[in-house]
């Protein structure tokens, strides 16, 4: 029976943080992942020349932020170049920059109410922020303006951050992802794709010896005297100081471990969290390029938030579908042959909405594509299709585009502790801890598991 420190579970950015930092500080680590591949949503595979990412990402605080961060403090010189972008927004065949662009296009006490609002946010301090942990977006907004297109607008930029529309997402969280990434100023784009950061991770794993196991499923924690003492994998029991999960809280919790082994309060209170909205996902590779001025376009309907997900709720079309798109091509031509591009793009969907709908949703995403990149269909090498069904197989969380929703109640000083009241269990990535923009949030939850409960 082997014997470890620290026993990580789950190869997503997470778990390759922790593992990291772990390994780092001098410790035994094994790295358990039941599929082949790492990085989770962070992840990327090659085909014909393209390098692929599995999600739609914007680095928020690209070399600045906690990504690349962890990396230099772990002795990484991860060599990694970012293209500096801000999506521009469009609605109704119109583009332009939030929030200065607004000028003009609602009354003047409005857009004033919004430059207010933003700059409330920018002088904040952390601290501050948590006194809206448990409003939601649209409740604080409501403060400054109730005209429905900025409404439109904000729940726009929150669901780029947060996957979570405003009537849901936790005020506290959208204003600390506002903040830090104005602070930083240097959102973007890595070159060589997404997967150019996990590798760097995968670089560290290596160099500091942690032993890996892919393509081998996790299938209990090993409990004993109320105590988490290693996992049974492959058939066989490893042994850990240590069990750190980045599997997800209920996986983690009700399957792996199992409820038996934690307050009934603390079960009830899992099986009750949300999820964020789910992935519908298109990647186009084009045998030419289209339209190469645009880089990231953030596209959003005019119809008011609830409005907007009640019509997708009765299998109707809005005037226009909430999109995300980025073309990694624009930002490195090195993940596309020469003379072609990468498209990429995202909508979401309440995790309620009936599946059947989703196909639907899925061509009038990239309809709505294909009017920023005429032609986008027909100059197809190939298209991969994704349906929240198919996000849950390949990224987990059922398709989740994040995870525990950060909605009001779940984020900041509401959000479920790394520490589990089960000793020697940790909870690490999008699920619990940590603050901030999709994959930043997973790496600051690893964070701060290590520099609370092992520095």
């Amino acid at each position: 029976m082997k014997q470890y420190d620290a026993i990580v579970v789950g190869a997503g950015i997470g778990g390759l943080a922790s593992a990291l930092l772990l390994a780092e500080s001098g410790k035994k680590v094994a790295l358990f992942e039941k599929t082949a591949r790492t990085g989770g949503r962070l992840g990327s595979s090659a085909r014909d020349g393209f390098t692929v990412d599995y999600g739609v990402h914007l680095i928020s605080r690209g070399p600045k932020g906690p990504l690349i961060q962890l990396l230099e403090r772990c002795g990484i010189e991860p060599g990694i170049e970012f293209t500096k972008v801000r999506p521009i927004q469009s609605t109704g065949g119109e583009n332009f920059k939030f929030p200065h662009d607004l000028k003009g296009r609602v009354p003047d006490e409005d857009f004033e109410a919004v430059i207010a609002l933003v700059n409330d946010i920018k002088n904040m301090s952390d601290e501050e922020t948590h006194a809206l942990d448990d409003v939601t977006l649209e409740d604080h907004l409501n403060t400054y303006t109730t005209h429905p297109f900025v409404h439109c607008c904000v729940s726009q930029v929150g669901f780029i951050y947060c996957c979570i529309p405003e009537y849901r997402l936790s005020a506290g969280e959208f204003a600390r992802c506002l903040k830090w990434e104005a602070e930083a100023r240097c959102s973007g784009y890595p070159s060589g794709g997404c997967v150019s950061i996990t590798n760097a991770y995968m670089e560290g794993l290596e160099r500091y010896g942690v032993e890996l196991h892919f393509g081998m499923p996790v299938e209990r924690v090993v409990v004993e005297d109320g105590t988490a003492v290693g996992i049974v994998a492959g058939g066989q029991e490893y042994r850990a100081d240590m069990v750190v999960s980045n599997a997800g809280i209920k996986e983690t919790v009700l399957d792996l471990a199992g409820a038996e082994h934690f307050p009934a309060d603390y079960v009830q209170r899992v099986q009750d969290l949300e999820i964020s909205f789910v992935s519908i996902i298109a990647r186009f590779a084009l045998d030419t390029v289209i339209s190469p001025d645009i880089k990231m376009l953030s596209n959003f309907s005019s119809m008011p938030p609830r409005e907007y997900n009640e019509t997708l709720a009765r299998g109707e079309m809005p005037d226009e579908i909430n999109s995300f798109i980025v073309v990694p091509s624009s930002f490195d031509p090195s993940v596309a042959p020469v003379g072609k591009q990468l498209v990429m793009m995202t909508t979401a969907v309440s995790a309620d909405l009936d599946e059947k709908y989703a196909p639907a949703i899925l061509e009038a995403l990239i309809d709505s594509a294909e009017e920023h990149f005429p032609g986008l269909r027909e100059h197809a090498v190939f298209v991969e299709k994704v349906l929240p069904a198919d996000a849950a197989r390949t990224m987990g969380e059922d398709g989740a585009g994040i995870g525990i929703a950060q909605q009001a109640g779940q984020a900041g000083t509401s959000r479920p502790s790394v520490k589990t009241p089960l000793p020697g269990l940790y909870i690490v990535g999008a699920e619990a801890g940590g603050a901030g923009v999709g994959t930043e949030l997973a790496v600051n939850s690893a964070i701060e598991f290590f520099d609370t409960y092992v520095a």
